[in-house]
């Protein structure tokens, strides 16, 4: 009887531990109430520059998680934990994003995994609990921020500076106008540019030191310059240090009465930027189209996607050409190319061997333009004599045969620089102004009317329904964005007009919100929901020339050209 009570006993407990075991949250494991809650996700990633909000919900068996970062937020219940890792996924397949997460107490590391086979991609990810917000350190910020505003009473207003090459007396003086001003409590300078030209500038991390201020002055050819005030009266000592740290510049500023004095727009200098770089993507990336919730974009002879609100900003690669491209149109199961002259369509059904379909010829060097509207492709290139340029129809119905339907000579001495195609007008922005034609019948391009712009060159074209918006521009960084009202084709109406600093360059237009892509001045966001009242409600300075964007959801992509000429994609997002 012993015997048996004591093998009964045994078998009882071994049977307990083997339930414990199997127990999904046993005590080995980590159960959910041990993760729920606020973590920062930090992912090694290129393009996302920042980290990733994560929040973690369970209740009743049931997961909530939502990840958020300044490029959006996504929330999913597609959830699981075991073994101490957690899966997340969101997405739909193949743009499907899986985060896998093994948990190591008050911190998680794992991969962030896309793609299958010849695509899959991992990258490293990291997540900490996030910090409890300490209010007394934010207190004392703002009580060091005030005390900076409060040092810097003698040096507000508007100022001219008179500069000086050390060691020249013979040189001429070299202006450069300046105000510093505050706004909610921080201290905030914008200056012109030299001899009070071209674009303000605003510098938002002003050092107060104990002489008096310092401030970094981008000194295009020469580098960045520090900048050091020295009060002295009623004037101040002026002081610009070179990148070798050796004086650069000498001289004196003196008191102006205003802002516009000086060449600066007092209101656009206490603006809030609202707006904020999210990410860059280098390699040459250019936006090749957005279609829907996609946006399209082309690395050389990659070709990838992405998802729109994607907090993350996962590019999952679609397909690669054998060969570098100019440009790329996209459509379901086809695509096509620009090498050289030619057009070069591709059955990207397999996208890990696209295959070589029909290809078109036209006349003239490469194309400086390309854009797809259904089974029309059009094509803007010199035809090889001087100062002509034509515009190419070619039919892309027939993907294994793509024909030349009609090319189309435009005036002689005009470049064109950007097109848009709303149902069956064709809107060209050149050098002579914004061209409208007819494409009712794309064997003969018949033009309605050409509206000649503000500037010299129309640089950039969207049209939304019967309204078209135009970048222009002219020498001297003279440019301005203007509303055309293009419902009688034959007589365009100016409706609205804003005149930016940097060159217009391009432009972009989402619900009553256009973003201008203004060259040396970053992008400006502007409020046209009233064309004749057209605001300023936001901008951003990028580190290059802003000459192209695209938007896509609540992220402008502007194509930014450095110093060597290196192209990146900027990822900014602006409020509304």
């Amino acid at each position: 009887m012993v015997t048996a009570r004591l093998l009964r006993a045994t078998f009882m407990n071994c049977q307990a531990v083997a339930m414990i075991a199997l127990s999904p949250y046993s005590l080995s494991a980590v159960g959910p109430s041990e993760i729920v809650g606020a973590w920062v996700m930090s992912v090694d990633s290129r393009l996302l520059s920042k980290s990733v909000d994560l929040e973690i919900d369970h209740r009743t068996d049931a997961w909530k998680v939502t990840l958020r970062s300044d490029a959006g937020t996504v929330t999913t219940d597609r959830v699981n934990l075991e073994n101490d890792v957690l899966r997340i996924q969101y997405g739909v397949k193949p743009l499907d994003v899986r985060v896998e997460l093994k948990v190591l107490g008050k911190t998680m590391s794992g991969s962030l995994v896309t793609g299958e086979s010849n695509t899959l991609r991992r990258q490293s990810i990291t997540a900490r609990r996030a910090p409890v917000t300490d209010a007394a350190a934010a207190m004392k910020t703002e009580a060091e921020s005030n005390k900076t505003v409060g040092e810097a009473r003698e040096f507000l207003g508007a100022w001219e500076l008179s500069l000086r090459p050390v060691n020249s007396e013979s040189a001429g003086a070299i202006r450069l106008g300046m105000v510093v001003t505050e706004s909610d409590g921080e201290l905030i300078l914008g200056h012109s540019d030299f001899e009070m030209r071209k674009s303000q500038k605003r510098v938002d991390q002003v050092q107060s030191t104990h002489d008096g201020l310092r401030w970094i002055l981008d000194g295009g050819i020469f580098g960045m310059l520090s900048v050091d005030l020295v009060s002295e009266g009623d004037t101040l000592r002026v002081e610009v240090t070179g990148e070798d740290q050796e004086p650069f510049l000498v001289g004196t500023a003196i008191r102006k009465p205003k802002a516009s004095d000086v060449g600066v727009d007092w209101q656009q200098l206490i603006q809030k930027p609202r707006a904020e770089l999210v990410g860059i993507l280098g390699d040459d990336a250019r936006v090749a189209q957005v279609n829907g919730d996609r946006l399209i974009i082309q690395q050389r002879e990659v070709v990838s996607r992405m998802i729109k609100g994607d907090p993350l900003l996962v590019l999952f690669e679609w397909f690669r050409l054998p060969q570098r491209s100019g440009w790329i149109s996209v459509e379901s199961n086809y695509a096509w190319s620009v090498i050289g002259s030619t057009i070069q369509s591709w059955d990207i059904r397999n996208s890990q061997t696209p295959l070589a379909l029909g290809s078109c010829e036209f006349p003239g060097n490469p194309p400086s333009l390309l854009r797809r509207s259904g089974q029309l492709l059009f094509a803007a290139n010199w035809n090889g004599h001087a100062d002509t340029q034509q515009m190419h129809v070619i039919d892309v119905s027939d993907p294994s045969s793509p024909r030349l339907l009609t090319s189309h000579n435009t005036p002689r001495g005009s470049n064109n620089y950007d097109l848009a195609i709303a149902e069956s007008t064709l809107y060209l922005a050149n050098a002579g102004g914004l061209r409208i034609m007819d494409l009712t019948n794309p064997k003969s391009l018949v033009t309605r009317s050409n509206f000649e712009g503000r500037g010299r060159w129309v640089r950039g074209v969207d049209v939304v329904g019967s309204t078209a918006y135009i970048a222009t521009s002219m020498h001297g960084d003279a440019s301005w964005l203007q509303i055309i009202d293009v419902s009688d084709a034959t007589a365009p109406v100016q409706t609205g007009i804003y005149r930016s600093t940097g060159g217009a360059q391009d432009v972009s237009v989402s619900g009553d919100l256009a973003v201008l892509a203004d060259r040396a001045a970053g992008i400006v966001v502007l409020d046209v929901s009233e064309p004749q009242n057209v605001r300023r409600v936001g901008y951003f300075r990028t580190k290059g020339h802003a000459n192209e964007v695209d938007i896509f959801g609540k992220l402008a992509f502007v194509a930014v050209d450095g110093d060597a000429g290196a192209r990146a994609l900027h990822v900014i997002r602006y409020t509304e």
